[in-house]
């Protein structure tokens, strides 16, 4: 029995990005591993504060999605995207 959870499959991009916390508009550099229409797989830092909801920018397409924590394991991510609209 497989314990993906995933809703739809991932690609791998490798592409920079930045996360822009809610609210203040602090940005930290990012590192996007992998995406999907549902989520990605995201590194920062070891030491920046990652906030448990963001918008995730990303260099590849400059496209801007609505971000929620759902899994940490030290400096990568994983997020769910909680915006209406699928990534472009």
């Amino acid at each position: 029995m497989s314990s993906e959870k995933r809703l739809s499959g991932r690609t791998e991009c490798f592409s920079a990005g930045h996360i822009v916390a809610e609210g203040h508009g602090r940005r930290l550099r990012c590192l996007v591993w992998n995406m999907s229409d549902t989520g990605a797989l995201v590194e920062a830092g070891e030491d920046d504060a990652v906030p448990e909801t963001f918008t995730l920018v990303t260099a590849i397409d400059q496209g801007s999605r609505r971000c929620a924590v759902v899994r940490r394991t030290g400096a990568r991510f994983g997020v769910v995207f909680t915006d209406a609209e699928a990534a472009s």
